[in-house]
């Protein structure tokens, strides 16, 4: 097939129109593209802040549980003191907390090696950090609990322990109302 010389110029004409087209096309798709990445680096930088708050807020709070209940056990067993930490783990893309009782730097299996009245003080101490972490200004502070401490045994440790609520009480504005076993 033969082609005129004005049919050449024509079909190149066409090529030329159809070569700036597509390259507007793609100019347009690389501004597109180059937009979609500084989105992408700025949704990754808004991730880590995310992140780094996350974890503050997760050390914070692991601080407080940690600290009051740490310090209940220890009024309720001074001879014999506890240490309760709060450790925050990534699994399967979720964040597990993973509570740990040590006593004397040995961990413990709470449920294997401590009595019912470790966990009532435990408990005790949970409440009232998780209550605290959780109350508004405008919240109410009074914190009601049944029989907190009924496996607790032994005259001293029950005294030391309503004393323990007595203090905590005092330390964080709360009004504690409490039944008490006999």
């Amino acid at each position: 097939m033969t082609m005129t010389v004005a049919q050449m110029r024509e079909r190149a004409g066409t090529i030329r129109q159809n070569y700036a087209s597509s390259r507007r096309e793609v100019e347009g798709g690389q501004t597109l593209l180059a937009g979609w990445h500084e989105r992408r680096k700025t949704a990754e930088a808004g991730a880590e802040v995310v992140s780094i708050a996350a974890q503050a807020a997760q050390e914070r709070f692991g601080g407080i549980v940690a600290g009051v209940v740490t310090e209940c056990l220890n009024s309720v067993y001074p001879a014999n003191p506890y240490e309760f930490k709060i450790e925050f783990r990534e699994s399967a893309g979720k964040t597990v907390v993973d509570t740990l009782l040590y006593r004397d730097g040995e961990p413990l299996d709470p449920m294997a090696s401590t009595g019912g009245g470790v966990w009532n003080v435990l408990a005790f101490g949970l409440r009232v950090s998780l209550f605290l972490l959780t109350a508004r200004d405008d919240t109410r502070r009074l914190l009601v609990l049944d029989e907190p401490f009924h496996f607790l045994h032994g005259a001293e440790k029950i005294k030391r322990a309503y004393e323990t609520m007595e203090a905590v009480g005092k330390r964080f504005g709360l009004t504690i109302f409490c039944a008490r076993q006999h």
